[in-house]
């Protein structure tokens, strides 16, 4: 017997946990063939809202990822208490949900991302940009990400070589490319997340201005940078900057972002007595981003 459409079902998944391992949530979800989720910040948490359809394997997915997330401090990390809610849709809410998510989002004024297949690109002004992976972190959502694209836009356009320092989903690194960066290096220690940030490059047609490779902050890193963004949390900050000296000159540009705005204290004294003078802060929600050169 088949079902009309009005009878097929979804199961819409809600999932909160720390921000520090909300990172490590959206591998899971791709190991599960699930490619669109969305991300709710929540300060010093992470809401997620991913959809599973409501057949005989979704029980045996969400278990699979569910049992992920309660290892995960196995592996250094503190997802803190964690929240699940699992409600039951129908198809027509389902295919509302696909086409909101399908729609250009203007992140910032002069930049667009759109999902890989749309075509009307020459409708929009400004810098549009191919991701892959729905609307996931890394896409321009939350809040660190914004931030650190209003400082690549105000502070480095045109600026190259560019180091993209966890690349995530690469959509710094492709930023930078977009506004006149002739050479990024994107950097990240997810392998997962590599081949997502190789396949947005690809979909952006930005092979010869990007390469972006598996590593662990700045080890294995060589050359002199102009430019660095920075879109970790502050203990990979922290643990980076007394060493970014080795790989800039002076003049460069620093963007860092990651830092919740009760964090900036803690940064600010760190880099005072370093060659890194803050020029611009700026703040949204509970976070802040920042831009700094390198004295001379």
């Amino acid at each position: 017997m088949l079902l009309g459409c009005d009878q097929l079902k979804f199961k819409e998944i809600y999932v909160e946990i720390n921000y520090e391992a909300s990172e490590a949530l959206y591998p899971l979800l791709e190991e599960q063939g699930i490619e669109g989720w969305h991300c709710l910040d929540k300060g010093s948490r992470m809401g997620c809202l991913f959809y599973l359809p409501a057949n005989r394997q979704w029980e045996k997915k969400w278990e699979t990822i569910r049992q992920k997330l309660y290892q995960l401090s196995n592996s250094g990390l503190e997802p803190g208490p964690i929240v699940f809610d699992v409600q039951e849709i129908n198809s027509r809410s389902w295919e509302k949900i696909i086409e909101e998510a399908r729609e250009p989002r203007q992140v910032l004024a002069g930049l667009w991302v759109v999902p890989p297949d749309f075509k009307d690109v020459e409708r929009l002004e400004g810098l549009t940009i191919k991701l892959k992976g729905g609307m996931a972190f890394g896409t321009g959502d939350h809040p660190s990400t914004r931030l650190a694209l209003g400082l690549v836009r105000d502070w480095m356009q045109g600026c190259s070589p560019v180091l993209d320092l966890g690349t995530g989903s690469g959509i710094l690194a492709l930023a930078a490319a977009g506004m006149g960066a002739q050479k990024v290096v994107g950097i990240d220690n997810d392998p997962e997340a590599v081949l997502l940030a190789r396949e947005n490059v690809r979909l952006n047609n930005r092979e010869k201005e990007i390469e972006i490779v598996t590593g662990n902050l700045l080890q294995g890193v060589k050359g002199s940078f102009s430019g660095v963004i920075i879109n970790i949390l502050l203990p990979e900050i922290l643990e980076v900057l007394p060493h970014l000296e080795r790989i800039t000159r002076p003049g460069s540009g620093l963007v860092i972002s990651g830092l919740l705005f009760r964090q900036f204290p803690v940064f600010r004294d760190r880099v005072q007595n370093t060659p890194w003078e803050i020029i611009d802060t700026r703040v949204e929600g509970d976070w802040a981003g920042l831009f700094l050169q390198r004295k001379g």
